[in-house]
């Protein structure tokens, strides 16, 4: 990809875009790099005379079948929900608050840590020498090397997308002998075995952990009666036995070891399986073609590996090129981190937003389960915050480059566990909760599809009782069809769980013909101070209230129109959000967080979540409503320049849609800093900003802290944002699109912004495979801040295509299904 440059520009060699490196293996986890294939993951430490492993398998979750969803709730239905409004009109907080506890359940369930691997590599008697460890995001491969008594030895471990097995390699100048063993955090279900020439392990899963911030008298508690159970199998393809718990390998100079993982009964989702764990794991291995050349057998496997990995990672890339005098040759990443901070580096940012994509090849698969906090990878018991699910911003954050970066496969985890949540738990929760229609969602779940409020009675509600996470997870596959635009998934898919969601929030929406309003409201995790200088959460009709729930009716407008559909809710719902209260600009400028002037209990608080109608949502822009798009400004200026890592990158991509490329550099500085690593461990942290210092940790996963990987993806949705953005203008056009059955692809008519929010820093620089709502793939290149051309590829659907340069329009261009069309500067008489 050519790119225009300034004799003062150095251009870094691939790997600086597309590599992580290190002079030394990694001490602890958070140094270690990480592999996944959506399915199984582990995280290399790229150890002298060996390696060690920590993996995971998303399958590997607490919990069992038969829980009740309510479990623990000491008051439900119509009246209980009413008794807790009445408290809240009289003014009675502590009465409202109290309500709201009973009813919560205890917990969801935790994400758990499998195993840990060890390999031991018997080259020489003699310490192994030094280590340089790399991870290639272009081909999903860790890799070391060290040389250890005159022999020379490399390793390469890769999550495998076509067997989904993890695989591990070592090459060694002299034939060397390997032994492996396998240990686990879980209660063993029997002891390490041989099966054949492989090692096999089993382990019984927790049937409950609690969160770390409460305390119970048995955190970690088994039944190995309604238990899971989780096994390993470590097959080696080359001459090998097993004894006391050790697969030794006979000498060679290759040696190829496959490692499954497999969890049993299948989770609620999965398609039924009655094989127990091992025989699952053993069956996935029996499966993978080897030949007697172990060398060839790895040739093989990594090949096809790479070409699969290739297909995802190869269709969006950014090249940003590293001012002169800015070493070009290898350098520790976190040296490179360390270094940026003292001068900047925008190839650092590009190397952040491919991780980015990495990070959500590897953790977000079709057929598996939705990225958890960690994304594929955790090591304790318990995760921080159970490594489950956060509903009120995480989750969501984790899936906003799927499809702005041509991810969109990577979403469909997320969109069926959605629809899961919308057919089973979530209407029962409605329904028995809250006596209401439709479905609902709050502030956790996890693989289960856990749909009540969490707390064990005594949660905050400010953060427990919030409701609304079942609407902002039915938008996204909304989000899915505008940019794919196939009318069967809207049909199939979308559809019925947005319906749902609508029947919830007409029970929801309280409306008195003249105004309508939200009760019990929170804004996630966000108190005001009342009249007694006490600080409270619950409050009527906050605004993310409305911006979620007039999405929702936009998008069901929209949807009807493309299905054909004339149902008397549609208008009901667009009529009742319609008279919810509109946002509001305070009397110091910002955006009005709740129903009416409020002080805020933490001035700087992480989240923005009455700015959700700027970003992820388009109800705010600068054009459109450019007063409340400079008191969204203002917001964030307010609530000061510190924060966690995902917050960082959501004010990033704020500030994109605001069209400010200095504000994006600036946050994304404080993103791609070194993290304090002194920082408070969850269920420990100190209510203070210091405690909420974003940034990066030695393997690139973003600090909270602790590690978060929705701060990894944000980062990289920021910077997509900020060099092209979209915005269906067809979703307010109700009965224009066509209905034939035999049509499963709408037209679309988008707008579009390329370079909407460039940061001056970034003066040359190109983007190619960047995906627009429409189905179009955006190249854009520029140099010396200003725009050289832009190239618009369709896809399946015919799209009109209004683009905007950074000065203003470019025209309106037609594209037929599989045309491209390029757009030069200077073209149509514009001034780029």
């Amino acid at each position: 990809m050519s790119t225009r440059r300034d004799d003062a520009a150095t251009r870094l060699p691939s790997e600086a875009l597309h590599a992580l490196r290190a002079s030394a293996p990694a001490s602890r986890w958070l140094e270690a790099y990480p592999v996944g294939n959506g399915l199984r993951g582990a995280m290399c430490a790229g150890r002298a005379g060996g390696e060690k492993l920590w993996l995971n398998d998303i399958t590997a979750w607490s919990g069992h079948a038969d829980a009740d969803p309510l479990e623990g709730v000491t008051a439900r239905g119509a009246e209980a929900l009413e008794a807790i409004r009445a408290a809240i009109d009289a003014g009675d907080l502590d009465a409202a608050d109290a309500l709201l506890q009973r009813m919560q359940t205890p917990w969801v369930q935790a994400y758990l840590p499998l195993c840990w691997i060890d390999i031991d590599v018997l080259a020489s008697d003699e310490a192994a020498g030094p280590v340089s460890r790399r991870l290639d995001l272009t081909t999903g491969v860790a890799a070391h090397e060290y040389r250890a008594g005159g022999v020379d030895v490399r390793h390469r471990t890769w999550a495998d997308l076509v067997t989904g097995a993890i695989m591990h390699e070592i090459t060694a100048s002299e034939p060397v002998q390997v032994n492996v063993e396998v240990g686990s955090l879980l209660r063993p279900r029997s002891g390490a075995g041989p099966s054949g020439s492989a090692l096999t392990t089993q382990w019984w899963l927790p049937i409950d952990v609690a969160p770390g911030h409460e305390q119970p008298a048995e955190p970690v508690r088994y039944d190995e009666r309604i238990g899971r159970h989780g096994a390993v199998v470590v097959r080696s393809f080359g001459s090998a036995e097993v004894a006391d718990g050790v697969l030794s390998s006979a000498a060679a100079t290759t040696h190829l070891f496959a490692v499954a993982t497999a969890t049993a009964p299948s989770l609620p989702g999965e398609p039924a399986d009655d094989r127990d764990a091992l025989q699952r794991a053993e069956d996935l291995l029996g499966g993978i073609p080897a030949s007697a050349d172990v060398a060839a057998t790895a040739t093989a496997l990594l090949g096809a590996h790479g070409t699969a990995h290739g297909v995802l990672y190869e269709r969006c890339a950014l090249e940003l090129p590293a001012p002169d005098g800015i070493d070009a040759g290898p350098v520790d990443t976190v040296d490179r981190v360390r270094r940026a901070q003292e001068r900047d580096d925008p190839a650092l940012a590009a190397l952040a937003f491919h991780y980015g994509r990495y990070l959500l090849i590897a953790s977000s698969q079709p057929g598996g389960l939705p990225i958890t906090l960690q994304g594929l990878w955790n090591a304790e018991l318990p995760g921080p915050w159970s490594s489950a699910y956060t509903l009120n911003i995480n989750t969501q954050m984790a899936y906003w480059p799927a499809e702005t970066t041509s991810l969109a496969e990577c979403h469909e985890p997320l969109l069926r566990f959605t629809r899961r949540l919308s057919d089973t738990t979530g209407p029962v929760v409605a329904r028995q909760l809250y006596g209401a229609d439709g479905w609902v969602a709050h502030h956790n779940s996890d693989a289960w599809a856990y749909a009540a409020p969490v707390g064990a009675g005594h949660g905050d509600p400010a953060w427990a009782n919030w409701s609304l996470g079942g609407v902002w997870l039915a938008l996204h596959l909304w989000e899915h069809y505008a940019f794919g635009g196939d009318r069967r998934f809207l049909r199939d898919e979308a559809w019925p769980a947005l319906a749902s969601a609508a029947a919830f929030a007409l029970s929801w929406i309280q409306d008195d013909g003249e105004r309508a309003w939200t009760s019990p409201s929170t804004s996630p995790e966000n108190h005001y101070l009342d009249a007694d200088g006490r600080e409270r959460g619950v409050a009527v009709t906050a605004t993310m209230d409305v911006a979620l729930l007039r999405e929702l009716a936009a998008v069901c407008r929209a949807g009807a129109a493309a299905l054909g559909i004339d149902e008397s809710w549609v208008a009901e719902l667009t009529a009742r959000t319609g008279r919810l209260p509109d946002p509001r600009v305070s009397a110091r400028g910002d955006l009005l967080e709740w129903d009416r002037e409020r002080t805020g209990a933490e001035p700087e608080h992480r989240h923005l979540s009455h700015l959700l109608g700027l970003f992820p949502l388009a109800q705010i822009t600068p054009e459109g409503t450019p007063e409340l798009a400079r008191a969204a400004s203002e917001s964030i200026r307010l609530r000061g320049p510190e924060s966690t890592g995902w917050a960082l990158a959501w004010r990033a991509g704020m500030q994109a849609r605001l069209g400010d490329g200095e504000a994006v550099h600036a946050q994304l500085r404080l993103a791609l800093r070194p993290a304090d690593e002194g920082a408070a461990r969850e269920g420990h942290e100190p209510e203070s900003t210091a405690a909420h210092r974003g940034g990066l940790y030695p393997n690139l996963f973003s600090a909270h802290p602790p590690y978060q990987i929705d701060g990894n993806l944000g980062v990289t949705a920021a910077i997509a944002e900020a060099l092209v953005q979209s915005f269906d203008e067809q979703a307010e056009q109700t009965g224009s699109l066509p209905r034939s059955e035999a049509e499963s692809i709408d037209p679309a008519r988008v707008r579009l912004l390329l370079l909407p929010a460039l940061p001056p820093q970034w003066p040359d620089g190109a983007v190619r495979g960047i995906r627009s709502r429409g189905d179009v793939s955006v190249d854009v290149e520029w140099a010396g801040g200003r725009l050289v051309r832009s190239r618009l590829r369709a896809g399946a659907r015919p799209t009109t295509m209004m683009v905007h340069g950074p000065d203003g329009p470019l025209g309106t261009y037609e594209l037929a299904p599989g045309t491209t069309r390029v757009i030069e500067a200077g073209e149509r008489g514009t001034s780029w």
